[in-house]
């Protein structure tokens, strides 16, 4: 199984993410291929950078400074408001999520599971190759050019290589619950600013409490080629 984390190498070559969900899913590609297409290219820099800031700031209040646990807060609600208006996030359910394989139930108290559809911000991600596939040696080589590809940032590319080499594939999304998060990175801003460090620590806590996964699972097998298609068909017929 190969696990390729997306969204943070894509912020090293520029984040160009959003235009490649609009070029890269085939034209004749099924609705499921269309929605994880979609869902691949659709991470939020902002929302990324917004819980990397999370993290450093509960580091820094660990290491008690809080000058730089204030600032890194600051700089948390300040891409969470930008991130609500750059055009990633998306409705559904928390229990419509799927979580992958091995992972635990999320904290019920938290209160976040239900069946109320819910904004969710995407802040990062990663492509999973789903099968073994070191005894084909097309899907190797498939594997291994589209991990080049990766590398060098062309992640259309390296999804059509995939699908070429006919390579399960999936996409695991890391998804915070926006409204909620909004409200816990803000009132960890007003605590910070007040002094009270350890209540703000809390507030973040529950921010990163709120993040739950959810997985695209993209069939990549190519379609037949039409030509083949149509001579099956005619075959049947002769034979009927």
């Amino acid at each position: 199984m190969l696990y390729r984390p997306l969204l943070a190498a894509s912020l090293l070559v520029g984040a160009a993410l959003p235009a490649y969900a609009a070029q890269s899913a085939p034209a004749a590609s099924s609705p499921a291929q269309q929605a994880a297409n979609h869902d691949f290219g659709k991470f939020s820099a902002q929302g990324f950078n917004a819980f990397a800031a999370i993290r450093q700031a509960r580091l820094a209040i660990f290491n008690g400074d809080p000058g730089l646990a204030k600032k890194d807060i600051h700089a948390a609600a300040a891409a969470l408001q930008k991130a609500q208006t750059d055009g990633t996030v998306f409705m559904k359910a928390e229990a419509e999520l799927t979580p992958p394989k091995g992972t635990t139930e999320p904290n019920p108290d938290n209160k976040l599971r239900g069946t109320a559809a819910v904004k969710w911000l995407p802040i990062d991600g990663a492509m999973v190759i789903n099968e073994d596939y070191a005894d084909d040696a097309q899907k190797t080589a498939g594997v291994a050019k589209a991990d080049s590809q990766l590398n060098r940032g062309h992640k259309s590319q390296a999804l059509q290589t995939l699908k070429l080499a006919a390579v399960d594939v999936s996409f695991n999304l890391e998804v915070a619950p926006l409204a909620h998060s909004v409200t816990w990175v803000n009132d960890a801003q007003h605590l910070a600013d007040a002094g009270q460090y350890f209540e703000a620590n809390q507030a973040l806590k529950h921010a990163q409490d709120g993040i739950r996964f959810d997985v695209q699972t993209v069939s990549t097998a190519p379609a037949p080629h039409t030509d083949d298609a149509s001579a099956a068909g005619r075959a049947a017929k002769t034979s009927s």
